[in-house]
């Protein structure tokens, strides 16, 4: 039986996407687990490879490769054709923009044609997409979006904790606006879904974070929880959910283990789900995606412009999420 096909998509040509698929590609592991074939940019790779003297090679394919494709060899759909020498670390332009939107276009028609099994996403610059004519908040909705799909939900998969965002990339201020009973539910059924389909947790224990300190304080410190939070995990209940709730998010990670094991933690905001899970798993953490027709993992870290171009970017956070993009596609329960 052939490995998984697995689209990579090569993300900002200015950040550290372009270094860690190339130290990846020159190791075994992605090959021990798929077909890896990269949507990108053939001259960025081939000028990183050679800048970071790697024993890689680049090609040039049109269809998926082959499972005798030789180890260490870049297998990339050409999609931009930048020019290298314009290019400066950090500072993405406007072209750099619609090409990062377009690896990752065409890897989502490749998917939905079935000619990939799964897609593994490197870092963009949500501005730069944004500023080539794309409105783009980020890759897990520009990925609904391309998907056609109502809801989906970011998961980080770890090794302590998987963790569910009710809210994504929204300012601070904004968030309180989007916790509404249905969002929370949403996602509560988004979390039972996954664990069930993809890593084959028949009856999931999830745990609700607050959205404010001491949960509210019974309304004196926000009105959340009682008006939205808890009816959403009340409705959740009524439908078989083994789900609790909600827990204040200043306390729950460190004390959590007195309430016993969840299979899943569902903060209500980006950085609230986000700190203790790469406080504990910043390496090994995986970005899935919920809700989407297919696998898509990413890396769980951005573009890292600090040490674009130093040639020290690890490869291990990328190469952790092509062997769970293709984990999961294979694991997957119909």
């Amino acid at each position: 039986m052939a490995l998984p096909a697995v689209g990579i998509t090569m993300g900002d040509p200015t950040g550290i996407g372009p270094e860690i698929i190339v130290k990846a590609m020159s190791t075994e592991e992605p090959f021990q687990v798929c077909r890896p074939v990269v949507f990108g940019d053939p001259g960025v790779l081939q000028d990183t490879v050679e800048r970071l003297h790697l024993p890689v090679g680049v090609e040039i394919y049109e269809t998926i490769p082959r499972e005798d494709t030789a180890l260490r060899k870049i297998s990339v759909v050409p999609i931009s054709q930048l020019e290298i020498t314009s290019l400066r670390f950090g500072r993405p332009d406007q072209k750099c923009g619609e090409a990062m939107a377009r690896y990752i276009e065409e890897a989502v028609k490749w998917v939905l044609a079935g000619k990939l099994d799964a897609i593994t996403t490197c870092p963009v610059n949500k501005h730069a997409i944004d500023q080539s004519g794309r409105p783009f908040s980020g890759h897990t909705e520009f990925l609904a979006h391309l998907a056609q799909v109502p809801s989906v939900a970011m998961m980080f998969l770890g090794s302590r904790w998987n963790v569910v965002l009710v809210t994504t990339h929204l300012p601070l201020k904004e968030v309180s606006q989007w916790i509404t009973k249905e969002r929370v539910l949403t996602t509560i059924r988004l979390t039972q879904e996954g664990l069930r389909k993809f890593l084959g947790i028949g009856n999931p224990r999830i745990a609700v974070l607050a959205l404010n300190p001491h949960s509210g304080e019974e309304g004196l410190l926000g009105k959340e929880e009682r008006m939205e939070i808890l009816p959403a995990i009340e409705e959740a209940r009524s439908r078989g959910f083994n789900v609790q709730g909600p827990f204040p998010a200043d306390s729950f990670f460190d004390l959590a283990s007195c309430l016993g094991p969840f299979d899943a933690v569902i903060p209500m905001y980006h950085d609230q789900g986000l700190i203790p899970i790469k406080m504990f798993n910043f390496r090994e953490a995986v970005n899935f995606t919920l809700g989407l027709p297919f696998v898509r993992t990413s890396v769980a870290h951005g573009t890292a412009y600090d040490i674009a171009g130093k040639g020290i970017a690890d490869p291990f956070n990328l190469i952790r999420a092509i062997q769970t993009a293709s984990r999961l596609s294979q694991s997957k329960i119909h």
